[in-house]
């Protein structure tokens, strides 16, 4: 059987959302996959974390106080253009019928989901390991 940790190789991953027990959540399955978590409870606070670190991925919650995430996600792609950003709504057509031009974001995930959910999205972005 092949060990989950093998499908996508260990990256570094901050998590974004207002919401304590989920963040704790997303921590323990990304930490359970073998990944290197650092979580955040708002999109300023966010931005901090993201100037002075490196991430391979972002993953934000959409509704926050202060600042959404797809407001996050745009002042993350003007920083890094090439930066990975996962959305993660439970409210997703209001989205893109709200939002006419391209979402900043590479990935939109409904919540809840599962961790075989969570794990092929993460295989996706990270095909080549």
């Amino acid at each position: 059987m092949e060990n989950r940790m093998n499908v996508v190789a260990r990256k570094s991953i901050l998590v974004v959302d207002d919401t304590s027990i989920v963040a704790e959540t997303i921590d323990l399955l990304l930490s359970h996959l073998g990944h290197r978590v650092e979580t955040s409870c708002d999109g300023p606070e966010a931005l901090t974390k993201f100037e002075s670190g490196k991430y391979h991925l972002v993953i934000t919650d959409y509704r926050m106080p202060q600042m959404n995430g797809l407001e996050l996600a745009r002042a993350i792609k003007n920083r890094e253009a090439g930066q990975l950003v996962v959305l993660l709504s439970a409210f997703t057509t209001p989205m893109f019928l709200d939002n006419p031009k391209p979402l900043p974001v590479d990935l939109i995930m409904e919540k809840p989901f599962s961790l075989d959910e969570f794990q092929k999205a993460l295989t996706g972005l990270f095909p080549a390991g």
